[in-house]
């Protein structure tokens, strides 16, 4: 009497498909943390906002972009007064608030530090998308251990 085996090994395809999708479906969850990282270079100096402009970027937005103007003295001890080239439409400042400027000296352009914010659609979003990418990732590894285990006992 042959015995069949009734155990059945997850091919390696399936495992790295889950992780592949895991790993982009984690780097499209957190993209907009990671750009916001990388735009946050610059020496922090103390600011204090001087002035708020705004304007549309376009003729047909109905959005306003708005441009605050920002005092502060830069590490070389001389006094500035710039404004933000691209602006934001999520600039919340008011004349005299203090802020944190970040300080580009080799473009002479300042971007002032605001903590990462998202909005709450946009939130839930990327957090589906992480907890999906994180299932997908830990279902590609408990496969691993599982294939891992079964070559073990042959």
């Amino acid at each position: 009497m042959t015995k069949s085996s009734t155990r059945s090994v997850t091919p390696w395809g399936i495992i790295g498909i889950c992780f592949a999708i895991g790993v982009g479906l984690l780097f499209l969850g957190n993209v907009d943390r990671i750009i916001w990282n990388l735009t946050q270079s610059g020496e922090q100096l103390s600011g204090r906002v001087v002035d708020m402009y705004s304007r549309r970027t376009q003729p047909t937005d109905t959005y306003l972009t708005f441009l605050p103007r920002v005092a502060f003295t830069d590490p070389g001890g001389v006094a500035r007064e710039m404004s933000v080239k691209t602006g934001s439409t999520y600039y919340n400042f008011r004349k005299g608030e203090k802020v944190t400027v970040l300080w580009r000296p080799e473009t002479q352009s300042i971007a002032i530090n605001v903590p990462f914010q998202r909005n709450v659609g946009t939130a839930i979003v990327m957090w589906i998308f992480t907890l999906i990418s994180a299932a997908m990732f830990l279902v590609s590894i408990w496969f691993i251990i599982l294939r891992g285990f079964a070559r073990m006992s042959k």
